[in-house]
């Protein structure tokens, strides 16, 4: 079995790279939108994969320059 690993990011990383508040970042996890954390102890980590696939689909349902110009 070849498992890639992948890194996992504590929720202040994930705060960081969204350029949003903790508390944003627990509601994204409450609607589903982030996964639910891994627990490593006391601490809360999300995988890299999980919160780059968030960033892209973020991405992908913004609409394009041509549908907002006249």
């Amino acid at each position: 079995m070849n498992l890639q690993a992948d890194r996992l990011l504590d929720l202040e990383a994930v705060r960081e790279l969204l350029s949003v508040s903790r508390r944003e970042v627990y509601r994204l996890i409450s609607r589903g939108d982030l996964p639910a954390p891994v627990k490593i102890g006391r601490s809360s980590k999300l995988p890299e994969s999980e919160v780059a696939a968030y960033i892209e689909k973020l991405k992908a349902a913004r609409p394009s320059v041509c549908a907002v110009l006249p």
